[in-house]
């Protein structure tokens, strides 16, 4: 819009000049070096601007020949480009319909053609063998980490091959490239997730899964029991360094958020019951009144081995008979565990 309001300026100013000029012609008369010149206003006003298109279309010619090889080259290398993206794109349409080879015939004829391209590296990675050498492959996805494109699906496979060598530390300074934004999926939370509780960054996991809740719109349901299973993992950790008391503590609050996670409660109990026998079993008897479960049924088998078939299914029943509300619902995790008990005398 800008520039048709300037032509249009122009136009007048250019007609409103001829008008004045047309009316007052004038004369100018110019002598240099014994030449005399006697022109019209008009004139010369004419000469100078047929002078400065001449000059200007002169320098454009002289640009074009000083620029039409870089031209050439570009417009050779364009072509490459797009026909080199046309194979990559032929490789990826047979990679959704399972033709590797004619996939990887595809990869092959773009190779030539484009040198770097984070769908080539894809293609790449996608068309190469299984038996292909592993470190080959991390060189290929270390290259699709400096794209955003291939970003996310350079670091799970990365992320997954270290977890699969056990090299979590080398895991754990992935998921620190992990995008935190809404576009990322929950996988890669997870794996987030994941190697702060392996790093016992608690700090870090609280931050997590509040940018879950905000970008991953979880509901509070599932916040719950992901805080549950979250300070489980915790236990977990604390139990194998021989941190009894933390374990107990983070079982605890892990039933606080999930009070039915079975796990949690069956590991509480032997907990306590490493401490004190007598208090562990008093608990699980408690806990199997509220919420009976399989693994309570484990805790109960091992601490009771030398119990027959017969005196599990009794003790049980005892149990169960203070628990009015909830009696059907106890004998169900132990029906089917009846006819394996150890029969020992």
């Amino acid at each position: 819009m800008i520039k048709y309001t300037l032509l249009f300026i122009l136009l007048i100013f250019t007609g409103y000049l001829t008008t004045f000029v047309t009316n007052e012609p004038g004369e100018i008369l110019i002598e240099w070096h014994g030449w005399l010149v006697e022109t019209s206003v008009s004139s010369l006003i004419f000469i100078i601007l047929l002078s400065f298109i001449i000059i200007y279309l002169l320098f454009k010619f002289i640009f074009f020949l000083i620029k039409f090889p870089n031209s050439i080259q570009n417009k050779l290398k364009h072509n490459r480009q797009k026909k080199g993206l046309s194979y990559i794109y032929s490789g990826i349409s047979a990679l959704s319909m399972d033709e590797k080879n004619l996939a990887e015939l595809h990869f092959n004829r773009s190779k030539r053609l484009i040198k770097t391209d984070p769908l080539k590296l894809l293609l790449q990675i996608e068309t190469s063998k299984n038996s292909e050498n592993l470190k080959n492959k991390e060189v290929v996805l270390k290259k699709m980490l400096n794209y955003p494109e291939t970003q996310l699906y350079a670091l799970k496979k990365l992320i997954n091959y270290s977890i699969a060598n056990n090299e979590y530390d080398k895991a754990n300074k992935l998921t620190k490239l992990i995008p935190k934004n809404k576009d990322t999926p929950l996988w890669f939370y997870e794996k987030l997730l994941l190697a702060n509780i392996l790093n016992n960054n608690f700090t870090e996991i609280l931050s997590i899964i509040k940018l879950m809740t905000r970008y991953k719109k979880i509901s509070t349901n599932n916040k719950r029991k992901l805080l549950g299973k979250i300070y489980y993992s915790k236990h977990l950790k604390n139990k194998t360094e021989g941190n009894l008391n933390l374990a107990l503590k983070d079982l605890s609050t892990c039933l606080k958020y999930v009070p039915d996670f079975s796990p949690g409660i069956a590991s509480k109990a032997f907990l306590l019951h490493e401490k004190n026998s007598e208090k562990g079993i008093k608990y699980a008897e408690a806990m199997w009144k509220k919420n009976a479960n399989p693994d309570l049924v484990n805790f109960f088998l091992e601490i009771f081995k030398n119990f027959t078939s017969l005196k599990m299914l009794n003790y049980i029943n005892d149990i169960s008979n203070s628990n009015n509300l909830n009696h059907y619902n106890n004998y169900i995790p132990v029906s089917y565990t009846h006819l394996t008990l150890p029969t020992k005398a």
